[in-house]
């Protein structure tokens, strides 16, 4: 089986959404249709479902995702421990919510100043691409984090991200403006992957506050996040960028997170602080200025 109907997949699995897959992968769309066929037909199973206008994963598509994420990271794993250096090629870390949300325009600009390098973009979690970074396997990478200080690092805040709570329409929680954190106490929440800081932020403080809650799910993909507090099995903490389509069309409800207890978070820009960065690098961070 192609390695890249497994990237495909995964990709698809992220964004729920054929067209916005292939945009993100470059694809026209039925090529991307007949790359999710094969892999059915040779599961022999239903991976993805039509739900009105939106996909979802099926349970066996869930079983495949968690393989698919293990088979792309060790095949990237493998070129990148075989690979012959190369000064027309550069690494990016990245994590989900930043990758889909608030970066594209960026990488698009990027993309019209150096239409002849080879850019790499690896999804990971904020611990990963700090330490990639450090070893030199990333040329720069981006992070939804507190402000933080490291020897090694240079990070520079880009701007705020808000994050806010996500429910359905009608959630008891949906008609406030914010909430506090004592206002989650026995409510059902779904929870992003492990690893992801706001996940870890939200865990720590409603632990330190002894606000008891009922995790329903947790899951890796933010649009499978959405996806489930849509149909109402809970709510959900992520960055309103995230939310913005489902917050306009009124599918979904988001509601502030103030409280003194809870972090404030920061998309940032990170390079080690001893390597020179080179001029497409220094390139993509004048963007943002």
């Amino acid at each position: 089986m192609d390695i890249q109907y497994y990237i495909t997949f995964r990709e698809v699995a992220r964004t729920l959404n054929l067209t916005r897959a292939a945009e993100r992968l470059g694809y026209a769309q039925p090529t991307v249709s007949v790359q999710i066929q094969k892999l059915e037909k040779h599961y022999r199973a239903k991976l993805l479902q039509r739900s009105g206008k939106s996909l979802q994963l099926t349970e066996e598509g869930l079983k495949l995702l968690r393989y698919a994420d293990q088979i792309t990271s060790a095949y990237r794993e493998a070129d990148e421990t075989f690979a012959i250096p190369d000064q027309t090629h550069i690494a990016i870390g990245t994590i989900e919510s930043l990758a889909a949300y608030y970066l594209p325009p960026f990488f698009q600009a990027f993309r019209r100043q150096y239409p002849a390098l080879h850019v790499t973009i690896f999804p990971s979690s904020k611990d990963e691409i700090i330490n990639k970074v450090k070893n030199g396997e990333l040329d720069i990478g981006f992070i939804l984090e507190s402000p933080f200080s490291d020897p090694e690092i240079c990070a520079e805040p880009l701007r705020q991200e808000e994050l806010i709570v996500i429910c359905p329409p009608g959630h008891p929680l949906g008609d406030r403006e914010e909430i506090q954190l004592s206002d989650l106490h026995q409510n059902d929440l779904i929870l992003t992957e492990a690893g992801c800081t706001y996940r870890m932020a939200l865990e720590r403080s409603l632990k330190d506050e002894q606000v008891l809650y009922q995790v329903v799910s947790q899951l890796g993909s933010i649009e499978a996040v959405k996806q489930c507090v849509m149909i109402g099995m809970g709510a959900a903490l992520i960055p309103r960028i995230a939310a913005k389509d489902e917050l306009d069309k009124g599918t979904l409800c988001g509601v502030k997170l103030r409280d003194e207890h809870f972090p404030l978070f920061y998309s940032q820009m990170i390079m080690h602080k001893n390597t020179h960065p080179s001029k497409p690098i220094q390139y993509l961070a004048s963007l943002f200025h």
